[in-house]
């Protein structure tokens, strides 16, 4: 009589606890592979802001210490941005793209005024008491390494230039959109980038702010 395999199929049971192993491992480690992407990405982003930062402390060499404005007019009724003022100061220019939101894109025109991934604190004189950095000469700026000059762009991304709070009308401004870690990167004049939680650089609140009222008025403070 021939005797049975010593081997055997898994049961049920262990099938199941197998799987259940999985799915734990799985909740575990997805959202960590989630943040490694994302803190990748919020690399990327500050690379780019801090290529941005030495492309504007070039121009304003090349235009006798002066900071890049926010447009200008060379021709009648046509105005053109800064980033395209600041395109031939960069190598690539996808830095004007922030990893964490591709589907906001620069088009390369010199006449698109949105729909870019980043923003310049290039306000016009408005409500809120705040002055921007457009045509600023260097030497008029009080504390370049407090005072930024780029940072993630607003959401849904209307305009080109950021500020404290979130009402646009009167200024440009708006603030930064929270897109990398519940936080938004910023390149400051003196050439440093840093990572700031959101609440910590501006409202949210729909209405104008004063100056004085900002989270932190130095980031907004360039005399």
């Amino acid at each position: 009589m021939r005797k049975p395999s010593g081997s055997k199929g898994f049961t049920l049971i262990e099938l199941l606890v197998v799987i259940a192993i999985i799915a734990i491992l799985a909740a575990i480690l997805f959202p960590v592979f989630a943040r490694a992407r994302e803190n990748a990405r919020k690399s990327t982003c500050q690379s780019n802001l801090k290529q941005m930062a030495l492309a504007a402390m070039q121009y304003a060499q090349d235009y006798d210490e002066t900071m890049v404005r926010t447009n200008i007019n060379p021709t009648s009724g046509v105005w053109y941005g800064w980033v395209w003022l600041l395109q031939p100061y960069v190598k690539n220019p996808e830095i004007f793209t922030c990893p964490s939101k591709p589907s906001v894109k620069w088009s390369g025109a010199g006449t698109t005024y949105s729909g870019f991934g980043y923003a310049y604190f290039g306000i016009d004189n408005g409500p809120d008491g705040g002055i921007g950095l457009s045509g600023r000469p260097v030497a008029e700026i009080k504390a370049p390494a407090d005072l930024v000059m780029f940072g993630d762009s607003s959401a849904p991304n209307h305009w080109y230039v950021m500020d404290w709070d979130d009402a646009r009308m009167g200024d440009n401004g708006e603030v930064s959109e929270a897109r990398h870690s519940e936080g938004a990167n910023f390149a400051f004049v003196d050439g440093h980038v840093k990572w700031m939680k959101d609440g910590t650089y501006g409202t949210r609140t729909g209405a104008h702010v004063p100056l004085s009222q900002a989270p932190n008025p130095a980031m907004w403070t360039v005399q």
